[in-house]
């Protein structure tokens, strides 16, 4: 018969001696990093300089890590909360600045906020501070720190919502950053100058907290839908825009194309009249299928984008086509419509689709047709990034003769830069096309696609 084996007990760990473990290893955390900050400022004795009861009041004054909350009746899924918090964390360790003038020394954001901040505080409020001259140099950039410090985690933040945001589900993500200074007014004991301070009175005010507290709330903006009819049918659209910060407030902002900026002639008095701009779930689907991004925000950023450069050329008097860029590339065009009063997105044409300027040339040089770039794949941004055409230099002059050399050239980045190479789905085997591009290739025709493929 098997003997049971005997469970070990689990160790007794006693909560407030773990408590108290925890606090010492963070203190000294907090004391290497100051150390080091020291070394920056002015070598490797002025932290010896600083009395040992100096170094603890700078402590208890230090910045606590920052903390990412949802906003009020706001739910934000936990994993996304989780990831909101890491970026903007990890985007703190990245950014940095200059500990003083000219030196080239440099802090990150997180321990600018764990010391810095509490060391310009201490060593600036007072003429008889310890090694005040050396400390000088740091305390003189003061403002220029706290300005760059807040700009930078502003836009951490905006950055962090934008990357979660996604216009398909009809929604932005907004941020508020708010920074508490604790006080007397906030309920701390805070011993008069000249009063004596006993044990009991000293223990009171040490177990105080004094921490500098910044809290980031995630809030949602919806984006307002509307329906349209178009040819006896009911299409559902979203209003596109970016949301910016005046008065650190969260302010949608729609986007807008008024005749001049269509190149349409109409009366002058509404010349300048802007119509706002909405997009078709279709259009949208086109752009993940046709561009292959992982990631839903980029959508967002080069709708942007393409009604921040407004390069657009009209079709009829009603539809135009809007360039889109990526990476300073064009990458694809988004075709609009006026209809009830706005500017519709009806679909998303990629720069060698049909209905393009490029695609329509492409065609003409190659006669390659609708169904021979579906064929191929060259209708999408992966299609292409995956194929051989870049090691055949007489397609890449056709494409390039008919303007696609952006394409090809945002596929190299593709292909070779590591920031980008995400786009590609490594599963996919290496699409083999160019000499099947030579054989489809046959002598000019005279007939024209429509300007949108038969599927859209």
């Amino acid at each position: 018969m098997a003997k049971k084996k005997h469970k070990e007990k689990k160790k007794y760990v006693n909560p407030v001696e773990q408590k108290k473990q925890q606090e010492a290893q963070y203190r000294q955390l907090f004391l290497e990093k100051l150390q080091n900050l020291c070394r920056q400022i002015g070598g490797e004795t002025l932290f010896q300089q600083i009395p040992p009861v100096e170094r603890m009041v700078l402590y208890m004054f230090r910045g606590a890590p920052l903390k990412v909350v949802a906003a009020d009746g706001v739910k934000i899924q936990k994993r996304l909360m989780e990831s909101l918090t890491k970026h903007i964390k990890t985007q703190q360790l990245s950014m940095k600045l200059e500990v003083t003038k000219g030196s080239g020394e440099m802090m990150t954001f997180a321990d600018y906020l764990l010391v810095g901040m509490s060391l310009e505080f201490q060593a600036g409020k007072t003429d008889d501070y310890p090694a005040k001259e050396q400390f000088a140099k740091f305390v003189e950039l003061r403002t220029e720190h706290e300005e760059e410090y807040e700009k930078g985690i502003k836009s951490i933040c905006s950055l962090a919502c934008w990357i979660f945001d996604d216009i398909e589900k009809k929604y932005l993500h907004t941020y508020q950053l708010e920074t508490f200074v604790p006080s007397a007014e906030s309920g701390l004991f805070m011993p008069e100058d000249d009063a004596p301070v006993n044990r009991r009175m000293a223990e009171k005010y040490m177990s105080q907290d004094f921490r500098l507290r910044q809290k980031i709330t995630i809030g949602i903006h919806r984006l307002e839908t509307r329906k349209v009819l178009i040819k006896g049918e009911t299409h559902s659209a979203i209003q596109v825009g970016i949301l910016l910060y005046p008065n650190n407030e969260p302010k949608f902002h729609q986007f807008t194309l008024s005749p001049d900026d269509m190149h349409l002639k109409t009366n002058p008095q509404f010349s300048k009249l802007g119509l706002p701009i909405y997009i078709q779930q279709h259009a949208l689907n086109r752009m993940r299928k046709r561009l292959g991004l992982v990631i839903p925000a980029f959508y967002s950023i080069i709708l942007a984008e393409a009604f921040l450069r407004k390069e657009i050329t009209p079709v009829t008097k009603k539809r135009i086509l809007v360039a889109c860029f990526t990476n300073e590339l064009k990458i694809g065009y988004l075709l609009g419509e006026r209809v009830d009063g706005i500017i519709l997105i009806r679909t998303f044409l990629l720069l060698t689709n049909g209905g393009t300027p490029e695609g329509d040339k492409l065609s003409e040089l190659t006669g390659l047709q609708t169904e021979d770039r579906k064929y191929l794949s060259i209708d999408t941004l992966p299609g292409l990034a995956n194929s051989d055409i870049a090691q055949n230099e007489a397609i890449c002059k056709l494409f390039r003769d008919a303007g696609c050399g952006s394409i090809l050239e945002l596929c190299e980045k593709i292909n070779n830069e590591k920031g980008m190479m995400w786009l590609l789905d490594k599963s996919q085997p290496k699409n083999i096309i160019s000499d099947l591009i030579t054989d489809y290739m046959k002598p000019n025709t005279d007939d024209e696609e429509e300007w949108v493929e038969n599927n859209d």
